[in-house]
C-alpha cells in the first residue's frame, strides 16, 4: 500500500436492461460481439486450464487464482506455470476463498472447508512465487466457528490472516493471526477479547497497520504485535462471503447494505457516501480515477473516485458477480453466463457474449482477460 501517516477520521458515515444472446448463438472468440456502437472489442482464446477459477488476482502481470482444492500461478500469455493441491489434514472439500496476499517472494491463498467438513477450520497455504513450492500451512481451530477464510495481507514480513464463521448461530468468535511470512510461525493472535463478537467481513492494511472490518466496526491493529490502535464506527459488509471493501491509496472503500462509503485512512484520503444503491454484490474495483460497484439487481455504477459522483450506470442481466477495469474498459461478469465490456468514459457497450463465467471472478493483465467458471480461459482483448 502507499506510504504516509495513517490518520483516519473517528466516526463513520451513516448508514435499461440488456438481453444476453441465447447460448446457441453465443459470440465465439473470433466473432464480432454485440455492441451499441463504435469501439467494439473481441476476445481471442490463448490458453485454458481444466481447473476453474473461484477468485483471481494479478501481481506484476501474473495471474494467481484459486478453485476447489486448487491454487495456481499463470503467465498472462503462456498459461499455468505451477499449480498445487490445497487439501489439508484430511479436509478434502475446500472452496477457494476471497483471501489472498503476496510479497516479493511468497503468495498466500485462503480456503474455506465445505460439505462434510464445514466444522473444520479455515486454512491458508503459502507458496514460493518462483517455483510454487509450499512454504507453510496455517489452519484455524476446527470448532465450527472458524471455518471461513476471510482475508490476508502482508506487512513488513508479517502475514496477517483473518477467519470467521459462515454458518448459523448467535455466537461469533472472530480470529486474526499474525504469522512469519517465511515460516508460518504464529507471532500473535487476536480474538473476541479485542474484536467485537461478529463476522469478519474484510482484512486490509495501510502504512504498517491492519484494518479488520466487521459489520459496523473497523478495528485497526498493529501488524507487528496485533495490539489494538483504534476503532471506527464504519459500516461494512453484506450477506455475501466475498470481501466488499478495499483500501486504495489513502482511502478505505467499503460497501454496506444499501450504500457505499469512502473513508480516509491517510492525510490525502477522500471522504464521501452513497446511500441509494441496491445490495452491493461483489468486491469493488478501484483505480486512480474510478470506483466501480456492482449490485444484486444487475446495476453497474462507475463513480468518480474523488467525489463519489456517478459517471455512468448500466444494467446487465442477472446480478453482478465480477468486475475488472483497464485503461479503456470496464469488464463485467454476471452470476450466470454473461460477459460485457463498457467504455470506461461513458459506459457504452463494446462487448457482450455468453462466455461461461458462472458467477466466478475475472481479471486482466497486460491485455489478457482471464475468465473464471468451471474451466479457466484466457483471451487476448482485440
Amino acid at each position: 500500500m502507499d506510504g504516509g501517516d495513517s490518520t483516519p477520521q473517528a466516526s463513520g458515515t451513516p448508514p435499461a436492461s440488456e438481453t444476453l444472446q441465447d447460448p446457441s448463438t453465443a459470440t465465439t472468440s473470433e466473432a464480432a460481439p454485440t455492441s451499441d456502437g463504435p469501439g467494439a472489442v473481441t476476445l481471442t482464446e490463448v490458453w485454458t486450464d481444466d481447473n476453474g477459477v473461484d477468485n483471481v488476482w494479478t501481481r506484476e502481470g501474473t495471474f494467481y487464482y484459486n478453485d476447489y482444492n486448487y491454487a495456481a500461478e499463470a503467465s498472462h500469455g503462456d498459461g499455468v506455470r505451477w499449480s498445487a493441491d490445497t487439501t489439508h489434514d484430511g479436509v478434502d472439500e475446500n472452496l477457494g476463498a476471497d483471501a489472498f496476499a503476496a510479497d516479493r517472494r511468497y503468495v498466500i491463498f485462503g480456503y474455506t472447508p465445505d460439505g462434510d467438513h464445514e466444522d473444520d477450520g479455515a486454512h491458508f497455504h503459502a507458496y514460493r512465487r518462483y517455483d510454487g513450492e509450499e512454504a507453510w500451512v496455517v489452519a484455524a481451530p476446527s470448532d465450527g466457528t472458524h471455518n471461513q477464510a476471510v482475508g490476508a495481507t502482508v506487512v513488513d514480513g508479517t502475514a496477517v490472516l483473518a477467519v470467521s464463521d459462515y454458518g448459523l448461530g448467535d455466537e461469533r468468535d472472530p480470529l486474526v493471526y499474525g504469522v512469519d511470512v517465511e515460516t508460518g510461525e504464529v507471532r500473535w493472535q487476536v480474538d473476541e477479547s479485542v474484536l467485537p463478537p461478529s463476522y469478519v467481513r474484510y482484512l486490509d492494511s495501510y502504512d504498517g497497520d491492519v484494518y479488520v472490518g466487521l459489520p459496523d466496526t473497523v478495528q485497526v491493529l498493529a501488524a507487528d504485535t496485533g495490539e489494538p490502535i483504534a476503532a471506527y464506527n464504519w459500516l461494512a459488509g453484506t450477506g455475501r462471503l466475498e470481501s466488499l471493501a478495499r483500501i486504495h491509496g489513502e482511502t478505505l472503500f467499503t460497501a454496506w447494505p444499501g450504500g457505499f462509503d469512502a473513508h480516509p485512512v491517510g492525510d490525502n484520503g477522500v471522504s464521501w457516501s452513497k446511500a441509494d444503491f441496491d445490495r452491493v454484490y461483489t468486491t469493488p474495483v478501484i483505480d486512480n480515477s474510478l470506483v466501480v460497484v456492482g449490485t444484486r439487481d444487475g446495476t453497474v455504477y462507475a463513480l468518480e473516485r474523488q467525489s463519489g459522483e456517478t459517471r455512468w450506470e448500466v444494467s446487465i442481466t442477472n446480478a453482478v458477480a465480477a468486475i475488472e477495469t483497464t485503461g479503456s474498459h470496464v469488464w463485467v461478469g454476471d452470476t450466470d453466463i454473461g460477459l460485457t465490456a463498457h467504455d470506461r468514459e461513458d459506459g457504452s457497450l463494446v462487448h457482450r457474449s455468453t462466455k461461461p463465467v458462472n458467477g466466478d471472478d475475472i481479471a486482466v493483465a497486460d491485455g489478457v482477460l482471464l475468465l473464471g467458471g468451471d474451466t479457466a480461459t484466457a483471451y487476448t482483448i482485440d
